[in-house]
């Protein structure tokens, strides 16, 4: 009966960790800039690696450039939200919102994340 509780909770523990997919930290602090990458999940760039095109379900992408910071993630019907800032999650980013997140992308991309579409 131990035996089964044991095995039981390790396989409980090993899915719980698999939950929401890959999680990832990248942070640097050089050059006068502080950066901070995390992502979890599946999140694809378009082909100019500007902009996100798909986070998987429960995955996120957060970057944080010194003081600036934009999270992206998928709401219940799986459309991407965006929070530059703390103004609030939106579907659509103004043009600074814009700016930042092809910034990120570019970012992302630069420090390993997953190339356009993956």
């Amino acid at each position: 009966m131990k035996k089964s509780i044991a095995i039981l909770f390790i396989a409980l523990i090993a899915a719980a960790c698999r939950f929401g997919g890959r999680h990832t930290v990248i942070t640097s602090n050089g050059n006068g800039k502080k950066v901070k990458i995390e992502y979890r999940g599946n999140v694809a760039f378009n082909k100019e690696q500007t902009a996100i095109v798909h986070i998987s379900p429960s995955g996120y992408a957060k970057y944080n450039l010194d003081e600036n910071e934009l999270i992206a993630e998928t709401d219940d019907h799986g459309d991407i939200l965006y929070d530059f800032n703390h103004q609030g999650p939106v579907k659509e980013l103004d043009e600074q919102g814009k700016n930042f997140l092809a910034l990120a992308v570019k970012d992302m991309v630069r420090n390993g994340h997953y190339a356009a579409g993956k």
